[in-house]
């Protein structure tokens, strides 16, 4: 039996709406799941890509990384996938960060190359460990229809595997991914997918959950043991607000009575507020944003408070067209009512883009 902790897509470096702190909070995270992996006593520790943000880390994301992989040598065996983050672009550097730490001895990766196996042997069985950093999708189709294990337990690893489980070989005792930042696993097929160790993009993540992935691999099949794992920083997503058909003062309202209804367990946490609906452009131009934000901001103190609008906006039902088929006048008529400072310049340049004198 080999047992293997599963992380994945750490990406130093990045920093939410250009939050230093969250530079911070992406080291803490990645930490902790390195912590909680080596509890569980593991055979080996997978990343399956984009431990940095970016293929040019700073130095001190690379000297942290360096430190808590020395802190592993001897003790488990490592391998770390290049993601396409990790992955270099353009022709004045063309190394990967991962280069590096893989000719310190620090961890086990693919080299200069999408591909590479390694054959170790754990509780007295070989054990195959097969390795695709991010590459093309033809590779990929190319190695998993290609590479045929020849012992009893063989695992395969990439960044990213867009397929449907029941496509995949069944070859593999276990196939582990990343890339997606939530997580997935499928017992059926033995494939999964920790999800990122921190926030990094809310938008597709608030919804999902990410976990520390430990499975006990042998001949007959796999045990799963999951652990969650939480962001350091609190991120406090409000119920969506609808603003729909309201008056201006009537969304200001709403969407404070939104920020009224949450609380926070931790200081400095992180606020998202989605607003959504279809509103007219007065109502969009007379709403108070700012006052809005204070009024979240001294009622929880955030470190962040982000209003994500939305809402689309459709022409109010007050206007009526003098000539509804004539898109010159029909923008003038709507410029004027809406008191658009750019009308001027619009009534410059509207005969050049549609026809005129």
């Amino acid at each position: 039996m080999v047992r293997v902790a599963h992380i994945s897509d750490s990406h130093l470096g990045c920093s939410m709406f250009q939050l230093v702190e969250r530079r911070e909070d992406a080291r803490k995270c990645f930490k902790k799941a390195i912590e909680m992996a080596m509890r569980k006593s593991p055979d080996i520790i997978v990343h399956t890509g984009d431990v940095f943000h970016d293929s040019l880390p700073q130095n001190d994301d690379q000297n942290f990384v360096i430190k808590v992989f020395e802190k592993l040598k001897d003790k488990v065996d490592l391998f770390v996938l290049q993601g396409n983050h990790d992955h270099p672009y353009g022709f004045r550097y063309n190394h990967s960060p991962l280069i590096g730490l893989e000719t310190m001895g620090l961890i086990k990766s693919t080299g200069e190359k999408a591909y590479k196996g390694f054959r170790k042997t754990y509780d007295g069985k070989p054990v195959e460990i097969h390795l695709l950093s991010w590459t093309l999708d033809r590779v990929l189709n190319r190695v998993l229809h290609e590479v045929q294990p020849k012992e009893d337990i063989a695992l395969f690893f990439a960044h990213d595997i867009p397929r449907l489980s029941e496509d995949l070989p069944v070859s593999f005792d276990y196939i582990g991914c990343g890339h997606k930042h939530t997580f997935r696993l499928d017992r059926e097929n033995n494939v999964g997918r920790p999800g990122s160790t921190c926030y990094v993009k809310w938008e597709t993540e608030s919804k999902g959950t990410k976990k520390l992935i430990v499975v006990d691999v042998d001949s007959s099949g796999c045990e799963y043991d999951l652990q969650t794992l939480h962001d350091v920083r609190e991120f406090k997503f409000v119920p969506p607000v609808n603003i729909s058909k309201m008056s201006s003062k009537q969304a200001d309202n709403a969407i404070k009575s939104g920020l009224d209804q949450i609380t926070t367990k931790k200081e400095k946490a992180i606020i998202i507020l989605q607003v959504n609906g279809i509103i007219d452009y007065e109502t969009e131009r007379n709403m108070e944003r700012t006052k809005i934000l204070q009024h979240g901001e001294s009622k929880h103190n955030p470190l962040f408070l982000h209003m994500a609008a939305n809402w689309q906006c459709n022409a109010s039902e007050k206007i009526r067209f003098t000539e509804p088929l004539n898109v010159e006048s029909s923008i003038k008529e709507f410029m004027e009512y809406t008191n658009d400072k750019m009308i001027d310049r619009i009534n410059e340049v509207i005969p050049k883009y549609l026809g005129g004198s």
